[in-house]
């Protein structure tokens, strides 16, 4: 699978719906207003933080399962860096703190 083939926003809604949240309880969760939810549904792209926070409510490790194969389906660039993680429930936390390090050091 190819990282532009990938619509996040309906993989977002596709665990939302096993979930058994209602959208509002979604929102509260996140922050956010129902209809940034119905928005990000929507959206072919996200940002990160966002991501991460959606994560760690649905108990789904988005970015391995979306963001990471980008990186492996691009190992022609010699400036691509590949990272696998394991993560766990148990550890998503300290995922995202590590991620958000990461972003405010501009690594990522």
């Amino acid at each position: 699978m190819y990282y532009d083939e990938i619509h996040i926003g309906k993989k977002i809604q596709f665990v939302f719906n096993q979930s058994g949240l209602t959208v509002s309880q979604f929102a509260r969760m996140l922050e956010v207003q129902r209809t940034r939810i119905y928005n990000v549904f929507e959206s072919k792209t996200i940002d990160t933080e966002l991501l991460c926070k959606i994560s760690e409510v649905l108990h789904y490790d988005f970015l391995s399962e979306v963001y990471l194969k980008k990186r492996e389906s691009s190992n022609q660039n010699p400036n691509i860096i590949n990272i696998n993680f394991q993560i766990t429930s148990t550890n998503l936390g300290d995922f995202i703190k590590s991620i958000n390090k990461l972003k405010k050091a501009d690594i990522i």
